[in-house]
């Protein structure tokens, strides 16, 4: 049996993801967002009670797939460690450069303290599913133990971030681990155990 007020849910949150990852979060609004999915703005605050707690279950619907496909990456046993971190970093860093980027300009824009929310809750639930590879890898000997896994994920991200802007990812998106490839090499040489 179909649960039509979750299929509801749902159907809210896929038209506010595609129109927050598109526009922004301050240029929609909720509105635009119900008639989009042809639904009434009040059915829309009947299952989020703000426009806030949207954005939320949308920032959280993108983060899970991306520790979907992460978690898949990293459930990949054998082969060359140093080849498979690569991998790792460069899903991690294509994940952030093209679903966030213009969302987040735009909250730290329109909402600072919002934008910070958000901005912290990414990068910690990333750090939680990275955090583990680098460690482990330093264990194994595969890379440098003597760097703070916590420092060097941080650096990680401000160079994804810093690298990430909306055009520089539209003009790679017909490969945009490419845009990526150098920095993660540099990352990974950096780290290797020598």
């Amino acid at each position: 049996m179909i649960d039509v007020e979750n299929a509801v849910a749902t159907q809210i949150v896929d038209a506010a993801r595609s129109y927050f990852l598109r526009f922004g979060y301050s240029r929609v609004s909720t509105e635009e967002i119900a008639r989009s999915i042809g639904r009434s703005k009040k059915t829309l605050y009947k299952h989020f009670e703000t426009k806030e707690a949207l954005l939320h279950a949308v920032l959280a619907r993108v983060d899970g797939e991306a520790q979907r496909e992460i978690t898949a990456l990293l459930s990949t046993v054998g082969g060359d460690r140093l080849a498979r971190l690569r991998g790792i970093l460069t899903a991690v860093a294509v994940h952030m450069a093209s679903t966030h980027q213009v969302l987040l300009a735009d909250l730290r824009m329109c909402s600072p303290e919002l934008g910070q929310q958000a901005w912290r809750e990414r990068r910690q639930a990333l750090s939680t599913l990275l955090a583990p590879v680098l460690d482990e890898a330093a264990k194994e000997g595969v890379i440098r133990s003597d760097l703070p896994t916590d420092k060097t994920l941080a650096i990680y991200f401000n160079c994804v971030e810093g690298m990430a802007s909306p055009i520089d990812v539209a003009q790679n998106a017909q490969a945009p681990g490419e845009l990526f490839g150098a920095l993660v090499s540099l990352m990974v040489d950096g780290l290797r155990q020598r």
